[in-house]
C-alpha cells in the first residue's frame, strides 16, 4: 500500500489540517474568513459567541482560536483569560481582532492574546500572523492541543517550544500614529482618481528587522483605503 494511502487511512484528512476556531458573529466576516482560511488548507468551526467558544475549545482543542474582543456571552478579553486557566487549552494560541483605539484596552488585549490584529485589518497580516503561529508550534516540534489533551496535563516546566512563547519573544508593540517612522505616499483613488486623504497609521510587526506600516486613507466618494509600505499596494480597506 502506498504511503500516501496508508497515512489517509490511519489520520483522515481533515485531521491533518490545523483546526482553527473561528469566534465571530457577523456572517459576513465569517464568509471572509471562509475564503482566507480555504479548506485545502485549514479546518474551520465557527461559533458566534464566547460561551459556545469556551465549550468547544475545552471538550476538542483547536490548533489556534481567532476571536474578536467584542462578542455576545463572554467576550474576547474573559475568554482569552478562561481558557489560559484550564490545562487543556492553557497553550492554545489566541489571535485577536479589535477596532479600539483605546491603548489601555489595547494592552490589555496584548496581554490576552498571541497576536492583535486592528480594524479595519489587512488580510495579508492576519493570514500571516495565523500562519507563522501554526508553523511556530509545527517546527518546534509541540504536540497539538488535542495530542495533549488527550495525554493529560504536562507540569510547567516540560512544555517546551509552546507557540505562544515563541510569539510572545517576537511580537513588537503595534500602535497607531499620526506619525509613523515612514512618510505616507500622496496618493490618488484608483476609482474616481480624486487625490485621498491620509487619516493615520499602524506600525508595528515580529522582529526589529520586519517592521511594518499600514497607511489609512479615506477618498470622499469610495471610501477607506490601506497602503501597505512593503508591498507598496493601496487597496480598500475592510
Amino acid at each position: 500500500m502506498a504511503q500516501s494511502s496508508l497515512l489517509s487511512q490511519t489520520f483522515p484528512e481533515s485531521a491533518l489540517r490545523p483546526v482553527i476556531l473561528i469566534v465571530e458573529a457577523d456572517p459576513d466576516t465569517q464568509a471572509l474568513y471562509g475564503v482566507l482560511f480555504p479548506a485545502e488548507q485549514y479546518s474551520l468551526e465557527v461559533c458566534d459567541d464566547g460561551a459556545e467558544a469556551l465549550g468547544r475549545a475545552i471538550c476538542r482543542p483547536p490548533n489556534l482560536i481567532l476571536t474578536e474582543a467584542r462578542i455576545r456571552r463572554i467576550d474576547g478579553f474573559a475568554l482569552s483569560q478562561l481558557l489560559r486557566s484550564d490545562p487543556a487549552t492553557r497553550h492554545v494560541p489566541i489571535v485577536m481582532v479589535m477596532s479600539t483605539t483605546n491603548s489601555a484596552e489595547r494592552t490589555r488585549a496584548l496581554r490576552a492574546a498571541d497576536a492583535v490584529i486592528s480594524k479595519p485589518f489587512d488580510v495579508d497580516e492576519l493570514t500571516e500572523s495565523v500562519r507563522r503561529i501554526l508553523d511556530a508550534g509545527r517546527s518546534d516540534g509541540a504536540a497539538s492541543p488535542q495530542q495533549s489533551a488527550s495525554a493529560g496535563a504536562a507540569p510547567d516546566e516540560m512544555r517546551t517550544g509552546s507557540p505562544r512563547r515563541f510569539c510572545m519573544s517576537r511580537r513588537l508593540q503595534r500602535q497607531w500614529t499620526t506619525s509613523p517612522p515612514l512618510t505616507p505616499p500622496l496618493l490618488r483613488c484608483p476609482s474616481c482618481d480624486a487625490a485621498l486623504l491620509y487619516e493615520r497609521s499602524h506600525v508595528g510587526g515580529v522582529s526589529e528587522r520586519a517592521i511594518e506600516q499600514w497607511d489609512y486613507f479615506t477618498c470622499a466618494r469610495c471610501g477607506p483605503f490601506q497602503y501597505r509600505h512593503r508591498t507598496r499596494k493601496l487597496k480598500r480597506a475592510i
